[in-house]
């Protein structure tokens, strides 16, 4: 190594070093405290909090009767093996287990399944009625959850809210 070299070498490892201490805090300040951010075109926070849920008070075992009923109904079908179901207010989520050989035709079943449910509930009844399978793991872990008691009306909500999206088919 050659007196050049060595010169740029030891130049180039002060530079490094005073430009790493010049980007730095000094010691012993804290960081100024910033605003929230905030949107560029009004003062509003740009992720507002969330509102507590309008079901925060509710006994999600108690709001299972249209569950029931529709779980019921629903297994009356020849191609159903098993139906799970959860109800909240005047909405009921049903996702039944079909046999094998129905998966090939789902979209008739779910038809079938629609009107079935609509004879037996409440006029004003809304139901969300799908066959995937996402959505059946969820809807079981949570009626699951209901009947041990470990879900307040809150997260009873949020839950069906994050179903509702396993749920393609949604009437």
């Amino acid at each position: 190594m050659n007196y050049r070299s060595l010169h740029m070498l030891t130049f180039s490892v002060c530079a490094m070093v005073l430009l790493l201490s010049a980007c730095g805090e000094p010691a012993g300040e804290e960081p100024e405290k910033t605003e929230p951010d905030m949107s560029h075109h009004s003062r509003e926070p740009v992720n507002p909090p969330q509102a507590a849920s309008e079901y925060w008070n509710v006994d999600p075992r108690e709001e299972q009767t249209l569950a029931e009923e529709a779980k019921a109904s629903t297994e009356e079908l020849e191609q159903v093996k098993n139906a799970h179901a959860v109800s909240l207010d005047n909405h009921v989520y049903i996702v039944p287990e079909v046999r094998h050989m129905t998966r090939w035709n789902l979209e008739a079943f779910r038809e079938e399944g629609r009107e079935q449910l609509k004879e037996t509930l409440p006029p004003d009844t809304i139901i969300h009625l799908s066959t995937d399978q996402k959505a059946n793991m969820e809807l079981k872990r949570l009626t699951e959850d209901i009947q041990s008691g470990t879900v307040s009306g809150e997260e009873l909500d949020r839950r069906l809210e994050s179903i509702t999206e396993f749920m393609k088919t949604d009437v």
